[in-house]
Parts: C-alpha cells; structure tokens; sequence
C-alpha cells in the first residue's frame, strides 16, 4: 500500500505506515520494527515451530502471524521464566506487550494492504458500467473473524476506521490517476498541492464514497473553497463562483483566482467525468 524503494521494502513500508496513522513522532515506529526484529532473534534461537516467522519480513500470511501472536502472548505472561527470556535481548519488548503489539500492528499492515491492492486492481483491470465499478470499489474490507473476536468496542472502532482509511487512500490514488495528478481547474501538476476532492461528501453519501465520477482533483485552494460550496461547475463543467465571495470579497488575490476564473471550463479526464447528479446536488448548497 505504501509504495517506498529501499533495500528491504517491507520494513520501511511497515515503518512508514506506523509514521503515517499518527500526526505526532512518539518513537512507536520505531519500536515496534525493534520489537519484530527481537522477535527474530528469539525464534532463531528458539523457534517453537515458527522457523516460517523467523525473517518476519518474508510476510508470513495474517493467520500464521496470529499463531505466533498466540504463542508471544504466552510467554509474555510467563515473565523472567519464558524461553525466550535471552541474553542480549532486552526482556522489555517481550514483558511489557511491545512484540505483541507489534505483531497486532503487523497484521493490520497486511490485511489494509492486502485490501488496497485488491481496490487498484478492481480500477486498473475494470471495463464496463461506470456504476458496477462504483460498487465493486465500495467493497468491504475483509478482517479475519479471528481477530475480531479479542476487541472491544474500541478496537472495533479501529477496524472501521480502517476502512475508511483505506478506501480514501484508495480513491486519492483513483482520482489522481484518472486526471493525471493534476488540478482540473488551474493546470498544477504537482500532487503534493493537489486534493482529491469529492462531489459528494464522505459522510454525505455511502454508495458515492468511491465511484471515481465523485471526484475531482483540485489545489488546496480551490478544494477547500469548493468542499464549502464557494465554488462549483455548472451544466457545461464551466467554473461557478458563489455570490458569497462575489458580494463580499474584491481584493486583487480573489479578483484573480476566483472573479476572472468564472465561467471557465475545466479541464475533463478522457474517462469518469463527473456525474451531473452529483454536481446538482452540490450546487444546491451555495449561492450560485
């Protein structure tokens, strides 16, 4: 899912996927490619029929991870008289829960990036009716059954947030694709200043979330204008300006990023335009 060039991908990938759910630099990371790493170490000692796991970054499959976060738990439990209670290996990250938390976080790793992947491929290989794809797209997210039944409403909550999570990265990527990483309104190509921007709201509308005819790539500026309906496109795909900033803001910046930029046609993908319902129902909730 996170696409990083190195010479062990998987770590750095699974590295930067810790560093990517948290705004903040508390070491977790870190600690938990430290904690695999350790683990390692004791299954190369001590393996426990896990030899499989012992390069752990061969990605052993989420139930054969599940095992051995079975086994881990027990020992953790058994303190100082756990066989892998080794020297040279600090006995924190096994007592204190750091190998099972990681091996948790692992498991996560593989089954978002698993979905992920199964989503590109849904859009790359698709032919046919634009609103089969909206739904294929829209799939559920498959977490073991297994690994539910150890959370509570808290971690149920994560797994949901998961989803979400996924999906909107899913169709980040979908919408950058099909406009070729750049702002249908301004021309910028550069992706870091650009927003995948929905028609529809996320939260607006469930059966829209991923439908690529929901999207539209635009810079931050205009995203933001438009997520609160100070713009939007007409009939003809033409630029729309609100009478909120027409009868309100005059500066020499908004006459040219806004006030001479209406009527202009944007710039369409050659495939999933954006769906005129969909614009519809955005213009209906500015002053246009």
């Amino acid at each position: 899912m996170w696409h990083l060039h190195s010479v062990n991908p998987t770590k750095e990938q699974f590295k930067f996927y810790l560093e990517s759910k948290s705004s903040q630099k508390t070491g977790k990371a870190a600690s938990y490619v430290r904690a695999l790493e350790l683990l390692s170490r004791m299954l190369n000692a001590v393996p426990k029929g896990f030899s499989d796991c012992i390069d752990i970054w061969k990605l052993p499959s989420v139930s054969r991870l599940q095992e051995l976060y079975e086994v881990a738990n027990q020992e953790k439990h058994l303190g100082a008289k756990s066989s892998w209670n080794l020297k040279g290996i600090p006995p924190s990250y096994l007592q204190n829960g750091y190998c099972t938390a990681a091996l948790r976080e692992f498991q996560n790793f593989l089954i978002e990036s698993a979905h992920f992947e199964k989503l590109m491929t849904t859009y790359h290989r698709f032919s046919g009716d634009a609103d089969e794809l909206a739904a294929k797209l829209n799939r559920e997210l498959n977490y073991p059954k297994a690994l539910l039944k150890g959370l509570d409403q808290a971690g149920k909550e994560a797994v949901r947030e998961m989803k979400i999570r996924v999906n909107q990265k899913a169709f980040h990527d979908i919408i950058f694709n099909i406009y070729r990483n750049t702002c249908c309104i301004t021309g910028i190509d550069i992706p870091a200043v650009n927003r995948a921007s929905h028609i529809l709201g996320w939260a607006e509308s469930e059966p829209t979330r991923m439908d690529p005819r929901n999207g539209l790539c635009l810079s931050a500026t205009y995203d933001a204008a438009f997520d609160r309906h100070l713009i939007s496109i007409d009939e003809d795909f033409r630029l729309l300006i609100s009478r909120d900033i027409k009868d309100y803001f005059s500066s020499t910046v908004v006459q040219a990023y806004f006030h001479e930029r209406q009527g202009q046609k944007i710039n369409l993908p050659k495939h999933f335009s954006p769906l005129q319902n969909y614009l519809q129902t955005h213009r209906s909730k500015g002053r246009f």
